[in-house]
């Protein structure tokens, strides 16, 4: 999402946990994807909420 066009922010991540960062080319348009997708798969989506 929006977090990745933090200035330098795959670097502190990489450097902090050793792991490859990748930001995507159009990371807004990726984050409202991935949200959209969340909304539909409610079964998935269940197992995050609580009552």
């Amino acid at each position: 999402g929006g977090g990745a066009l933090l200035g330098n922010l795959d670097t502190t991540l990489h450097l902090a946990t050793g792991l490859q960062v990748t930001i995507a080319e159009d990371p807004l348009t990726c984050g409202a994807i991935g949200a959209g997708r969340v909304l539909e798969e409610h079964e998935v989506l269940s197992d995050f909420l609580q009552d």
